[in-house]
């Protein structure tokens, strides 16, 4: 057993002594290869610090790119919102200019854009509440404006109406002279159907139709209806119109001889007020309703039978008053049935 252990550790010597150099060899290029892997850890490390630095200074320059690019926008977004308020506050300015030189189609059409155009785009900014706010306050004013002029316009068909009625009467006059005329043999001529009478006179009315300015009326109801206020602009008139028609009533007559000019006034203003309203009704049926002028004539018949029934000692007790009124109302009564009231 000892003679083979020596032989073993012999075998073992000899062998360890063939590999002994290439093992250190072995070992000596193990340890290079560990100093190079420590000089490229080495490496890789001060790379990596480097990476992360020029990472850092690329992140850093990228915050700084996206900062700038929503400065840019931001600014972007601010000009476009100054260039809307500007247009805003130049039509605004505008919207005053046309109110107060009366263009009131324009200022109805500017208003319609900075509701339905500019507003919603400006609603987010507190100019754009400001000018929501205000939109009530311009359609007011607009409308109150139009209102004015229509107003005025009422008032100075006072004039207007009884020049219309005087004219007619008048040119009723002239007609009754010609019927005269024509039919001298005729007896009680004023009570021939006036019907008939306008029909044999068709051969010489010539003269021009009347025709009365309405535009202050048609521009006031078309502001209304763009503001959505045609029905309480319809209540107004009406009720503007049925006050002219009071006023008219209550002015005083006189039934003594050679005194009947105050009454035959009235009749020219009635006259006047009907064929006015007889117009309104012709072009604007949807704005004016038959049965609005109907209650207007049952309420001016009933109060011209209340001016007679006072009167009535006076018209009886002279014989010149009663024939003189007989051809005032005769007349009147030809003019209206002529003008489609009866």
């Amino acid at each position: 057993v000892d003679l083979f252990a020596q032989r073993k550790d012999a075998e073992i010597m000899k062998l360890c002594g063939n590999y002994h150099q290439e093992f250190v060899q072995s070992v000596a290029q193990l340890l290079k290869v560990r100093q190079n892997t420590s000089e490229l850890q080495e490496k890789v490390v001060g790379l990596n610090a480097e990476l992360q630095q020029s990472g850092k200074s690329l992140y850093e320059k990228k915050a700084e790119l996206l900062g700038l690019r929503r400065e840019q926008r931001n600014i972007q977004l601010a000009v476009d919102a100054v260039k809307d308020c500007q247009e805003v506050v130049r039509m605004v300015a505008g919207f005053d200019e046309q109110v107060e030189t009366k263009q009131y189609y324009s200022a109805i059409k500017t208003l319609g854009g900075l509701k339905d155009v500019y507003l919603p785009q400006i609603r987010k900014y507190v100019f754009g509440k400001v000018l929501e706010s205000s939109i009530p306050h311009m359609e007011t004013k607009l409308q109150g404006a139009a209102l004015r002029d229509m107003k005025d316009w009422l008032y100075g068909l006072k004039k207007t109406t009884r020049d219309i009625g005087r004219h007619l009467d008048t040119r009723m006059k002239k007609k009754q002279g010609l019927w005269a005329e024509r039919d001298a043999t005729i007896k009680e001529r004023h009570f021939v159907s006036s019907a008939v009478q306008f029909v044999l006179d068709e051969e010489f009315d010539h003269d021009d139709p009347i025709t009365v300015e309405m535009m202050p009326l048609y521009q006031c109801l078309h502001i209304n209806e763009k503001l959505g206020r045609r029905a309480e602009f319809r209540r107004s008139f009406t009720e503007d119109r049925s006050d002219q028609l009071s006023l008219i009533l209550a002015s005083p007559v006189h039934f003594a001889p050679g005194q009947l000019a105050s009454f035959e006034a009235v009749l020219f203003d009635i006259i006047g007020f009907f064929v006015v309203e007889h117009n309104i009704l012709a072009s604007a049926p949807d704005f004016r309703s038959k049965s609005d002028v109907d209650t207007l004539w049952d309420m001016c018949i009933a109060k011209l039978s209340d001016i007679l029934a006072r009167g009535i000692q006076a018209i009886r007790g002279d014989p010149e008053v009663s024939h003189s009124l007989q051809g005032v109302l005769t007349t009147f009564t030809y003019v209206m049935e002529e003008n489609a009231y009866d």
